[in-house]
């Protein structure tokens, strides 16, 4: 075990920004530490954007090929897999770039996961600023400097970065547009976790719709999110009852239109940055193959 003591010099730094700091690792590693519970402030779970307080003690457990460790920022990646990486790529600058991510692959490891795009951006040294579930294709940001992780995070927060999803509706959505407002929370059972409705103890979440084309038995929705719960798009569709199409976690097997499309029809599908070092910034991708 590894522990830092929180001096004023210390003080009002986020927990992912110190672990980065103290021990030289990447923003993606200390985030990953956090979420995998190896980081505790005086005895107890925090979150990554918690701000450090003097006095404050973090403790970090690592128990990595038999002993305790901090992971190191190198990560090896085959020419293969870079390459192929790098045709994802819609988007560069000296500051960031976007990818566009494919279904399937995961934003970040954990239990289960082999290869992520996080393993691409640690080898690299960039930053991830958000997530896309693992079965959601579309825009992904990576900042390249801790600037532009700052600023990017920062708009997130701010809900100054507006995010466009298209998806596959189950069902003909009888309103033209409208917007879901049902507070979300994380369940967990056992080793199964599910995002659920809760107006009591819910975290606000807010998508607003649009239909863009109706089918005989599904639509075509264009989703924008004014929050960044998890799993929100595919909740809220489900509450407003039509499940995202071969989303069989939240709509059941009723929803499967493998005939369609072989993968959940949920595609992030723009970003526009109000203010991106003082410019605006829109990012686009080609339609998702449940378009054509």
């Amino acid at each position: 075990m590894f522990s830092i003591q929180i001096n004023a010099e210390s003080v009002g730094i986020r927990l992912d920004k110190l672990l980065c700091k103290h021990f030289d690792i990447s923003f993606g590693v200390a985030q990953k530490l956090i979420r995998e519970k190896k980081v505790k402030v005086n005895g107890s779970r925090a979150d990554a954007s918690y701000k450090t307080e003097e006095q404050d003690q973090i403790d970090i457990h690592t128990d990595l090929k038999g002993r305790e460790e901090i992971p190191t920022k190198k990560t090896k990646i085959s020419d293969e897999k870079m390459k192929k990486f790098l045709t994802w790529i819609i988007f560069e600058d000296e500051n960031m770039l976007a990818i566009n991510k494919p279904s399937g692959l995961a934003t970040q490891g954990g239990s289960g996961i082999d290869f992520s795009v996080d393993d691409f951006v640690m080898a690299k040294k960039w930053q991830l600023v958000h997530r896309l579930d693992k079965d959601t294709s579309g825009i992904l940001l990576i900042a390249k400097n801790a600037k532009t992780a700052e600023l990017l995070t920062a708009a997130f927060k701010n809900k100054t970065i507006e995010k466009t999803y298209l998806a596959l509706l189950y069902g003909v959505v009888g309103k033209a547009e409208g917007v879901i407002n049902i507070p979300l929370r994380k369940k967990i059972s056992g080793k199964n976790e599910k995002v659920v409705p809760d107006f009591e103890e819910g975290k606000e979440a807010i998508t607003k719709f649009k239909i863009i084309r109706k089918f005989s038995d599904y639509c075509l929705a264009e989703l924008s999110p004014l929050t960044g719960r998890t799993h929100q798009l595919r909740v809220h569709c489900k509450e407003l009852g039509h499940p995202v199409l071969n989303d069989i976690k939240y709509g059941t097997l009723k929803v499967l239109r493998k005939d369609l499309c072989k993968r959940l029809c949920l595609h992030a599908y723009k970003i526009r940055l109000a203010d991106y070092f003082g410019k605006e910034l829109k990012i686009e991708t080609k339609l998702p193959e449940f378009c054509n």
